[in-house]
């Protein structure tokens, strides 16, 4: 009885301890998305100021939509865990926001692989060539994890939306908040991205 309870012990505070870990990687993780959406928006601009089309993609697949994104899942984590959101509310937010964004980070990475490819190719720069190696391996992981994923996420947006528990006005709200929230602090670096091109040419 002694060596079952012992055991039990260790069996807890191993899960214990594997289930802080992926917290505290989900918290890093989020944290570098949440600082690139931001850096990606801010060279946006700088690209912007002087190629207006190729600067709006940029933004939107590198900076708003991931941002989005992140605040989406924080959004919705918080909002239930204060009981907020019923069960098939955070079922279908999840599910459709990996449908969604999963496909737009794809293409942000297809595009920033050809970048980094190019810029490899004309500054023959190692440094430049690592980060494409990484841009391309990363496209393929979130390519595989997005096919692989994908048949899991829309049976739960269909079982979410058929469920009595499912409120599509939380749904709104929560989608409302994070469009906001993202497209404020992505279009804040953005902004600043094309004013300091404009004193970068003042400066000339």
């Amino acid at each position: 009885m002694n060596a079952l309870n012992s055991y039990d012990k260790f069996f807890n505070t191993n899960i214990s301890l594997v289930l802080m870990l992926g917290l505290i990687l989900a918290i890093i993780f989020i944290i570098i998305d949440i600082i690139f959406s931001i850096w990606n928006s801010y060279n946006a601009g700088k690209i912007y100021a002087h190629r207006k089309g190729l600067g709006g993609i940029v933004y939107t697949l590198g900076g708003f939509l991931p941002m989005y994104y992140v605040f989406t899942i924080i959004i919705t984590i918080i909002f239930a865990y204060l009981g907020y959101l019923s069960f098939a509310d955070v079922s279908f937010l999840l599910g459709f926001s990996f449908l969604f964004f999963g496909l737009a980070i794809i293409m942000w990475g297809v595009i920033a692989t050809t970048f980094s490819f190019i810029a490899t190719v004309k500054g023959r720069s190692w440094t430049a060539g690592l980060v494409t190696v990484w841009n391309a391996f990363a496209t393929i992981w979130d390519a595989y994890t997005y096919i692989t994923g994908f048949l899991s996420a829309w049976k739960s947006v269909r079982r979410a939306i058929d469920s009595s528990d499912f409120s599509i006005l939380d749904v709104i709200a929560i989608i409302a908040i994070a469009v906001g929230i993202g497209f404020a602090v992505t279009y804040a670096a953005f902004k600043e991205g094309i004013k300091s091109e404009g004193r970068v040419r003042y400066s000339w």
